[in-house]
Order: C-alpha cells, then structure tokens, then sequence
C-alpha cells in the first residue's frame, strides 16, 4: 500500500515538473515595452558594462557616469530611457516575469564566459 502511495506520488510529481517545463515564457509584451528578447540583451549589456565601470582602473582611465554607460547600450538596441523605465517597472511588478527574464541573462552571461574560458590558452606549470 505504501508502494502504491508513493509511485503515485513520484508520477504525479513526474507529471507536473513536465507540464510546468513545458509552459510558455510569458512576458509583457506592448508598443511601450520593450520585447523580452531584446531586454534579455540589453540586461546583460548594463550588467557587463557595470562590472567593466566599478573597476577603480575604469574610473581612472575615463570619465564617466553610469547614465553615459547606459545611454550607448540603449542606442545600440534602440531603445529609449523612457521606454526602458517603463518596461521595468512592470517587470518589478511582476517578480516572477523579472525572474524568467534574468534566468536567460544569466544564461546568456554564462555562454559568454564559457566562450572566453575556449579562447584563452591553458597554462600548465611544470614540475
């Protein structure tokens, strides 16, 4: 009986991992927002190029604010300050949506770094 219980239980759980897996991404989706996969790009642009101006060289080197970091990345997928305010303040309104969006920056992020660890030689010391 309690065989029984728990093979019904592992298939039902079976059954919903594979149905929540299979549901589509959702977004917000509107001529005032920007599209999910370019917001994923233009996420992972800010966040790299955040990392690349807390650098003490960076601030050294140029001078710049982080609205003249932005700005560039904006232009590039052209899209407006406007419009990229507006478009995140309805994804923190919906945590979850943000949650999806930032799992494939995070993605997208990850590929890049693997694509940079195959690039860069390896290094053995001998002994």
């Amino acid at each position: 009986m309690a065989c029984r219980f728990l093979h019904t239980l592992f298939l039902f759980a079976t059954v919903l991992i594979v149905f929540s897996a299979c549901q589509k991404k959702k977004s917000i989706s509107g001529d005032e927002f920007i599209e999910r996969e370019v917001l994923v790009n233009v996420l992972a642009d800010i966040h790299l190029a955040d990392g690349l101006s807390n650098d003490r060289k960076f601030h050294r080197r140029y001078d710049v604010d982080s609205i003249d970091i932005l700005s560039p990345i904006l232009e590039k997928y052209q899209v407006s300050h406007q419009m990229f305010d507006t478009t995140m303040y309805v994804y923190t309104r919906h945590p979850d949506l943000l949650d999806q969006v930032y799992s494939d920056v995070l993605i997208k992020l990850n590929v890049m770094l693997d694509e940079i660890n195959k690039q860069e030689p390896t290094t053995s010391i001998a002994e």
